[in-house]
């Protein structure tokens, strides 16, 4: 998918681009943006030497940003439901209820899973860094 957006910002060798809420939006949201928000910026690498103000088109990898929401979401839950049963299948310690356990384990499976993503962040971002290209830049700003 390409959208136009327009460059708010440079940082090093990336530009930030604000991106306006289009109906294509309500449709797709592979983006991260909300139902309630009307623009989103995002870190795009300047490889066209765009500058501030200018509108750019930017090609988004809709398939990589998928995969990265669904293991950004699909993993804790996961954790979540493995701890539940994990506690159901464990003898009861210290007097506490199967379904007290079942919520202990799963809560902390969770915070695992968080604990691990966080870890893996270096990897996914490099992995999952060209979601967005830059390919054209359709207006320079006058001036």
């Amino acid at each position: 998918m390409k959208e136009n957006g327009r460059v708010v910002a440079l940082e090093a060798d990336d530009a930030l681009v604000l991106f306006r809420r289009t109906s294509m939006c309500a449709k797709c949201g592979a983006c991260g943006m909300g139902s309630s928000q009307s623009d989103i910026t995002v870190r795009v690498p300047n490889d066209l030497g765009a500058e501030i103000g200018d509108e750019v088109q930017v090609q988004f990898q809709s398939r990589s940003a998928l995969a990265s929401s669904a293991i950004g979401y699909m993993f804790p839950l996961l954790m979540l439901f493995l701890g539940m049963w994990a506690g159901y299948m464990i003898p009861p310690v210290g007097g506490l209820i199967p379904d007290a356990m079942a919520a202990i384990c799963g809560l902390l499976c969770a915070a695992l899973a968080f604990v691990i993503l966080k870890l893996l962040d270096p990897v996914f971002q490099k992995r999952l860094a060209n979601v967005y290209t830059m390919t054209e830049i359709v207006s320079r700003e006058a001036g």
